[in-house]
């Protein structure tokens, strides 16, 4: 099979960048199957970038070399990384972009912490010439050419002790209660909560209560059409997670939420 390289950057579909990070990776690697994730991450947030990168990851098969760059710190001195997880490679700035991708445990459908991981620092494996503020075509596309051409991970650079992570919410349960947050809010305004379907079991969906911000809404619902047209519903999401949504409207626009919103769960046997 075709090495797949994925990529997945805050440039935006209306530049050019991610089409020269292509150009570098098919100059040197003329078999790689390129796919896109999104260039639509909101700019600089990494918050959003590493939830898509985790979610994302699991629909692709062992082997793909996930590139993502999110990097408000380009040029600085903030360093490079290569993880391998899951049967995958990841290469990211240390930003937290990896975040979760290291807990394995927040993201149900997606496995495998790291296994190894390493700075890359190998300056053979860049372009010549490396433009200060674009490490993303002169760093990040060639060396995922290089390892996707079957340069090892640990050719790209000395092993790393750790990674940085922003502070990333647990969910609490206590009794038959569950406190949690909004993780991500996609582009039709659904909030994704870092609740999982595992911290569900057990209970009756029918009788189930999630409050957002003084809304309370009883009971799981299995698809948007289970409810009228711009009311709110809860149910658990492709990403194994508790979301809630309005049916053909925003959930984010309507009840003023955005990631870091509390959500709360009330189980009922």
């Amino acid at each position: 099979m075709a090495p797949i390289i994925t990529l997945l950057t805050d440039f935006g579909v209306e530049s050019t960048y991610p089409a020269q990070m292509k150009g570098v990776i098919l100059g040197r690697c003329p078999g790689a199957v390129i796919v896109d994730i999104s260039h639509g991450v909101p700019r600089h947030d990494v918050r959003t970038a590493a939830f898509m990168l985790a979610s994302a990851a699991s629909a692709f098969p062992e082997g793909t070399i996930h590139v993502a760059v999110v990097d408000p710190q380009v040029g600085s001195q903030r360093r490079m990384l290569a993880a391998e997880a899951g049967g995958c490679i990841y290469l990211a700035p240390d930003n937290g972009l990896l975040t979760l991708v290291a807990h394995r445990e927040l993201l149900p459908c997606f496995g495998g912490g790291a296994a190894r991981l390493v700075a890359v620092e190998n300056r053979s494996f860049f372009r010549t010439d490396v433009s200060s503020t674009f490490h993303g075509r002169d760093i990040f596309a060639p060396v995922a050419a290089a390892v996707a051409s079957g340069t090892d991970i640990g050719d790209l650079g000395p092993p790393a002790a750790g990674i940085a992570q922003f502070d990333f919410p647990l969910p609490a349960k206590a009794d038959r209660n569950i406190d949690g947050r909004v993780l991500y809010v996609d582009p039709f305004g659904n909030l994704t909560t870092n609740i999982s379907k595992t911290l569900l079991d057990g209970c009756d969906p029918a009788r189930l209560k999630v409050r957002v911000l003084g809304a309370v809404i009883r009971g799981l619902s299995r698809a948007y059409s289970d409810v009228a047209a711009g009311a709110l519903l809860a149910y658990v999401g492709s990403a194994g997670l508790l979301e809630v949504a309005v049916n053909r409207q925003s959930a984010a626009a309507r009840l003023a939420a955005d990631i870091g919103t509390p959500v709360s769960v009330s189980l009922a046997p």
